[in-house]
Order: structure tokens, then sequence, then C-alpha cells
């Protein structure tokens, strides 16, 4: 039928604006392998370094709050075309700047484009894909946005050996341009309803600020300080936001939409494996170095296959949802990342490289078919209306889960002297953590959203 096909306009967006998404990403971890010769470059310390990511990751959690709005506000040719201007101008500043705070701004152009694409490519797939066609897409958007953040080291270390680390930010510009001549001839505006209420900027603003004080308190974690005034104004901040959200009449995010239970059973789960898949891959390669003297090229590279694979296997994924539902790809794969997690707590301290590699494939391939069909299941089980704001909560959740996710594992390698406790440790936690997921999804397929 007619109804149930894609058409090719659809498929260009969607790739077009995925290249866009997969640019910022790369860009975001690619700069991770920098540091050490950027501190001597501007003369800075790792801590002020570190803002190089963290101010790159706040642009765009905050944007991606607004990105409801945005969707709602304007075209997708006027928010995709925005993203590649200010990418590009953003990308310049990053390449050319000659101090760190230059360098700061550009990384926040960058951060802010990247959180306009990633939510416009959702949007276009849940507006304009048919739902028998839902998961396969959905899929081929997480493995473009899976395979950036490991191909973004490997591109970095590539661009600072052989040509110096601006490279890193002009050669980047490419994919904008790829992204560009394949919109030209695809790119179309959907009809859009005009909006009646003005946008809410005090609650946009509470937001911010709690989103702000938020990832700086768990940054500071890292270093062993608490900051109360942070976690303090964090607290202070979301209360006033929720009071806010529920009584103004303006447009901003829709938090009712926490009141379907079914939703609130899916986003805590997608939470919880982006903990577990970032905090994972910050675990395992210093296991292998400080338990099994396994070289730092080698400790990376057990993280590749699995990632490789979780990123090509995700379309496919996706059509077990279309074909077969969320239950069978929601309950397998927790299952599966449940026994590779069992099985690597029980040979925590003889697993050696091998093992690792092994049981990381079955961690990230469970992973990657529970974590995909839990965003698309939930936000498909939204109103047209409230789907925008399900998914801009969902990418933005994202972006905290997985800085919380390094931060409460390296507070446990650090409070144990030998790593292969705390790597046992890590196991544990997120054993109890997929325990909890299944009972949570047992919950969401009680709801009326999967029962009638």
């Amino acid at each position: 039928m007619e109804e149930n096909k894609i058409s090719r306009k659809t498929i260009g967006m969607i790739i077009a604006t995925a290249l866009m998404g997969f640019a910022g990403i790369m860009s975001e971890t690619a700069m991770n392998v920098t540091f050490p010769k950027l501190m001597n470059v501007f003369h800075v310390s790792i801590g002020a370094m570190q803002w190089v990511t963290t101010i790159y990751l706040l642009a765009v959690a905050i944007i991606m709050t607004m990105s409801s709005y945005i969707q709602r506000r304007f075209t997708e040719k006027k928010i995709f075309y925005t993203s590649i201007i200010i990418f590009t101008v953003g990308t310049l500043v990053g390449g050319l700047s000659q101090d760190f705070v230059v360098l700061l701004v550009g990384r926040v152009l960058q951060g802010t484009a990247a959180g306009l694409a990633m939510p416009l490519m959702f949007n276009i797939i849940f507006e304009r894909v048919p739902m028998n066609q839902l998961g396969l897409w959905m899929g081929f958007a997480s493995m473009i946005l899976s395979l950036a953040p490991s191909l973004g080291p490997t591109y970095g270390g590539l661009m600072i050996e052989s040509f110096g680390w601006r490279m890193i930010f002009i050669f980047t510009l490419a994919i904008p341009l790829l992204s560009l001549l394949i919109a030209i001839p695809s790119y179309e505006n959907s009809k859009k309803t005009p909006l009646s209420k003005p946008f809410d900027f005090i609650a946009f603003i509470l937001l911010a600020i709690t989103l702000t004080a938020l990832l700086i308190a768990v940054n500071e974690l890292e270093s062993g300080h608490v900051n109360y005034l942070l976690f303090g104004t964090f607290i202070i901040t979301l209360g006033l936001f929720i009071w806010r959200s529920l009584t103004s009449q303006a447009e901003f995010l829709n938090i009712r939409i926490f009141r379907k239970l079914s939703f609130t059973m899916a986003i805590i789960p997608f939470i919880l494996f982006q903990f577990m898949n970032i905090g994972g891959n910050f675990i395992i390669p210093n296991y292998l170095q400080l338990g099994f003297g396994v070289s730092s090229a080698l400790a990376g590279f057990a993280l590749l296959p699995g990632t490789l694979l979780g990123a090509f296997f995700s379309p496919l994924f996706g059509k077990v949802y279309d074909h077969k539902g969320a239950k069978l790809p929601l309950y397998g794969g927790t299952v599966a990342l449940l026994g590779s997690l069992i099985l690597m707590f029980v040979l925590v301290q003889t697993m050696g490289f091998w093992f690792t590699l092994l049981l990381y494939i079955l961690f990230t391939l469970g992973r990657v078919l529970a974590f995909g069909t839990t965003n698309t299941t939930a936000v498909a089980h939204l109103s047209n209306k409230e789907r925008s704001d399900g998914s801009a909560m969902f990418q933005t959740a994202q972006q905290f889960a997985g800085a919380l996710g390094t931060t409460v594992v390296a507070l446990i390698v650090g409070s144990n002297k030998d790593i292969k406790v705390g790597m046992n440790h890590t196991l544990l936690l997120f054993v109890i953590l997929s325990l909890i997921i299944l009972v949570m999804y047992r919950i969401m397929f009680k709801t009326k959203e999967y029962t009638e």
C-alpha cells in the first residue's frame, strides 16, 4: 500500500540530518584525545581543559530541551539549514582559535548545532516513516549515532598525529558539506499547526540552570569534591521548573507526559542503559590495562568489535520490533546484557583480554537491542502532539546519563586500590540495574497503552 511506503525525499532528509548528528557527536569525542596537546598550546590545566567536552555537552542538552518548541515553531528546512550554518561557523571558530575562550565558543556553537540536528532527525522519522518501518529507521538512526563516538577518538588521533589538532575541526567540515548536497534535492516541510502560545522563557531558564548545576556538580565529584551549593541549586531550580511547567500557559516542555506510566517506565531504563554503556566504556580499558597489563591500544580495541557490531545490527534489531513488537527485543536484549554481566562478574579475576572482548560483544548487542527499542516504543505510544516532547526528553536524558555513568564508575574505581575489585563492584551495580530494568518493562507492558 502507498501509505506504507517511505518516499525518497524522506530517506534523503533522514540521511542528511543523521550526517549532521554524526558530525556533532564525532567532533565531541574526537577532541578527547587532544587534551595533553591543547593543555600545552593554551597553557591551561586539565580541569579547565575538561570544559572542551563539558561545555559542548551542556550546549547540546540545553538546546535539546527547546527542541519540542522549535519543531512546532519552525519548519524542517529552517531548523536543518540553521544547524549547518551554526556547525560550520562553530567548527571554523574552533579550528582557527588562538585563545582558549574562543575555542570554547566554537564548542558551544558545535553543541548548539548538534542539539538542533539530532532531535530533528528523530522527529522526521516519527512524523514521516510508516509505523511498519519505524523500528528499521530508528535502528538506522541509532547506528549512525553509535558509530560516531567510537570513530571520534580514532579520527582525532589520526588528525593530531598527521596534521595537527586544528585539522580535527577543518576536515570535519566535509560532513556538513555532504549533508547539504543530499539535503538540497530532498528537504521539504511538513504542514504545521500555528502555535498560539508564547515561549516560556522562565521555564527554559530554570531548566537550563538545573542542567548546568547538575552537570558541573557531577563533574566535580570526579575530583572527590561535593559541591553542596550546586546540588542545592539543582534541587531548588528543578522544583521551581516543575511548578512553573505545571502552572504556566506558555509553551515549552510538556512534562505532564510523565503522568503516563508507560513513558516513565521506558525513559528510566533508557537512562540506565546509557549509564551502563558509558560507565562500562570507561572502566573496561582501565581494567585490562591495570589488571592484566594490556597495552592502551589493545585495551581500547577490546571495545571496538562490540561497538561496530552493535551499530551495524541496529537496523536489523529495529526490524525485529517492526515484525515482532516490543516485548522480544526489550526482554531478550536485557536478558542477554544481564547474562554478559553475570559472566563478567564470575570471571572478573581471570577474564583477560579475549573473554572481555567476547563478553563485551554480548553486552553491547543486548544493550543495543533493548536501548533503541525502548526509545521507539515509548515515543510511538504517545499522541502525535506529545511525541516531540517525548523525543526531546529522551535525547536530553541520554546526554546526562552518559556523564553520570562516567562519574559514578570513576568514584567506584577510585575508592578501590585494586582495579579488579572496582570492576567487581561496578558489575554488581550493573546487574542490579539490569534487574530493575526488567521489573520496569514488566510494569510498562501492564499499562493501558500496551494492553488495550
